[in-house]
This record gives structure tokens, sequence and C-alpha cells, in this order.
């Protein structure tokens, strides 16, 4: 037999829908394809999703200075090794002075050399062109891998990643193929740079549903008796996944006296403080709990009466298709690819991004429990498969190997 050499670039294993995404495509891929050596170059290798790697895939380490910046500044000085520290620090004022595809240039030019790869997959999107870190996956690739084939991955709404024109030629002009999570990134993204409408395939992100199912049911949740449980997993960041409206409607939920439910929040992040604070000033302490992180958040949706996602920006969340494999409907904002997902009044609701516009959702169900019954009744009845992106993912492959 003969193997596909593939490498998988990607900055760290941190708990995030993209790294979790690339964990699943990694066990999916391993499980259903024989013919796959697969490596993955990680830049940090600390991340907390490490220990799910399948063991047949290869992991390749980054450098030390490499391993520093595709941490976060938090978690390096979390660490409270001082010279890990002062490099960073150092790291933060050269790449401000030289920018950031010269700093990535020196880094990479001091790392180890590749082997040819018949597939090289940059797997995680730089975020934004404007940030110093947190990218480096697109140029890593497209300027320091030999392969036959080279695909960049795109997890986000174009518009989120500020993917206009300009960017798009400069960053993918040397990748052959270009994947979105959804048809609706597609439609955006074939729009924005028509030149390499050919080259963009949509691939949906894969869950190890028997892994999940399995997951859900290791612990049990001590959720409140008598009271609409509602749930919301995400990463504790207003700017994009907006948890600063969940205490904006129950802040609404309060004027209006409707009092039975409560909100648990499942994450970590940059504002957790900053919300915690809000909703102990608005009073809503009884009725919204912030949980922290959970490695395994399952039991957490399965047992919910509602999953409800927030966010301003998606590109296919992982937490939407998780929650409809546990059979918990799902209340969501209006993202690209929310109708990809959800199908309105069937197994869930979509709503518009404002505040208003989800209290009046949440109200109708929370105060009409049949509602949500039937959401769940819905559920009880369909089918979550991987079936459509393991063609998806598959047509891709065989297209790659054979040009």
């Amino acid at each position: 037999m003969r193997y596909i050499k593939i490498l998988v670039t990607g900055i760290n294993l941190n708990t995030g829908g993209i790294q979790t995404a690339l964990i699943n495509t990694l066990k999916e891929l391993t499980k259903s394809r024989k013919d796959l050596a697969i490596d993955l170059f990680l830049f940090s290798h600390e991340g907390e999703l490490m220990s799910q790697i399948p063991q047949k895939v290869k992991v390749i380490k980054g450098n030390y200075c490499l391993n520093l910046i595709g941490n976060s500044f938090t978690n390096v000085v979390n660490t409270k090794n001082i010279v890990k520290i002062f490099v960073r620090i150092f790291m933060m004022i050269l790449v401000r002075f030289i920018g950031s595809e010269r700093f990535y240039d020196l880094i990479f030019l001091m790392g180890k050399k590749f082997d040819r790869y018949d597939i090289a997959i940059s797997y995680f999107n730089d975020v934004s062109p404007n940030l110093y870190f947190n990218r480096g996956c697109n140029q890593f690739v497209a300027n320091f891998i030999d392969a036959n084939q080279k695909i960049a991955w795109i997890h986000t709404d174009p518009d989120n990643a500020k993917l206009n024109k300009e960017v798009c030629l400069k960053t993918y002009f040397k990748f052959d193929h270009i994947v979105v999570v959804s048809k609706a990134c597609k439609s955006k993204l074939d729009k924005i740079v028509p030149e390499f409408k050919d080259k963009i395939s949509v691939v949906y992100n894969l869950f190890p549903i028997k892994e999940i199912l399995k997951k859900s049911r290791v612990y049990g949740v001590g959720y409140s008796k008598g009271k609409i449980n509602i749930v919301t997993v995400a990463r504790i960041d207003n700017s994009t996944k907006r948890i600063d409206r969940i205490i904006e409607v129950c802040s609404l939920f309060k004027t209006n006296n409707i009092s039975n439910y409560k909100w648990y929040i499942v994450g970590d992040g940059p504002d957790l403080n900053i919300n915690i604070t809000l909703a102990k000033e608005k009073g809503l302490i009884e009725f919204i709990e912030f949980i922290g992180n959970k490695k395994n958040p399952y039991p957490y949706i399965a047992n919910a009466d509602l999953f409800v996602l927030t966010s301003d920006y998606e590109g296919y969340p992982m937490v939407v298709g998780e929650s409809l494999i546990l059979k918990t409907p799902v209340i969501t904002t209006n993202y690209i690819a929310a109708q990809e997902q959800i199908k309105n009044n069937y197994n869930g609701l979509i709503v518009e991004m404002s505040v208003d516009e989800l209290y009046s959702a949440m109200y109708s169900l929370i105060t009409d429990y049949n509602k949500i019954n039937k959401l769940k009744n819905n559920l009880t009845y369909s089918k979550f498969s991987n079936e459509v992106a393991l063609f998806q993912i598959n047509s891709l492959l065989k297209e790659v190997n054979n040009e």
C-alpha cells in the first residue's frame, strides 16, 4: 500500500473550537482511512487536548520560541518561569519592530528541516492580519514546506477574519486549495476573491459521535430542579462570543418577573471576571452560574433543556453540532452558517444578533415548556451523522492526490 504523506500544521491544542475540530478530524481520518501517514506539527505542545491526539499521528514539536509564542502570554506567565517570561516579552517587543512576517521567518529558519509531503495543510486560519501573534500557519506551509499540494483551512466568517481581496490574494496565492467550513462561508469568499473560486471547497466539521455520547454520561450535573436549565459553552469573550448578551437577557427576565430558569455558563476567557462582576451588580447571581472551563462539558449540554449561542461571529461552531448530537435544542444568533446546522423551529431557533431578539425567543420558550418539548421530540427522531463531512473531505483528498 502506498501511503499518502500529509503534514497538518497548527498553533496549539488549547481548549477551543478550531483545536477540537482538528482533533476530531484526525480521529475520524485515522479511523476511516488506512492509507494516510499523518504528521502533526504544533507550534506549542502544551495544550489541554494534547492527550487526545490519535496514536497513529506523529507529533512534531515546534522549537523553543515557537512554543512560547504559540501559547498565550497569560499561560506563559502562569508557568512562573522567569526565563520563559523574559524571552516572551523580548519577542513581543521584537515583533513590533520588525513585523510579523519577518519575525516568523526568523523563527521558522531556526527550526528543523521537513521532509517532502504529498499534502501540506495549514489548519489554523491566521485570525487577523493585524495580529502580531496567534498566526503563522499559512506562512509556514506556504514558504517553508515542500509539498505536491498545499491546503489552507478557514474556520470563521471571512468578514470576521478581515479577508478582503488584497489579503486573500497575498495569503492564499501559494495554496492549491482553500477549505471553508460552510457553504455560506464559500459563497462569501467567492465574492471576495472570485479568482480563487475554483479552488475553494467546503468541508464541514467532523464529530466523534460515539465518544461525545459516552462522555456525556461520565458525571452527573447538579442542575436546578423545577427550573428550566439553560447552558452556554464558549470562550468568555464579549468581543466575539458576546457573553454579555446573556446578562442583558437575564436583566430583562428580572424586569418582567421571569424566574423559572437557571443559566449555566461553561468556559473561561478574558472577560470572565468582567461578566461575573456585571451579573453581581445587576443582582443576577441566583439566575446565572459561571462554571469555568471543563475538559468534558458534554454532561452540562446533555442535561440542559436548552443550549444558547450568543456569538456575533462563527464559522461552523462545534458546540452547535455537539448539542444536536446530545439532543439538546439550540437557540442561536444568526451566524453565517446557522441555517446549515439549525432548522428553524424544528431543532432550535435562529434569532438576529440583538438582545431584544434573543430575549423574545427565550421568553417564548421559557413561558411555554410545550414548545421546548416539541423541539426535544423532533431531535429524538433526528439522526446526526458525519456522512456528508466524510464525503467532502475524502473527495478533497482524492482530488488533491490525483492532481
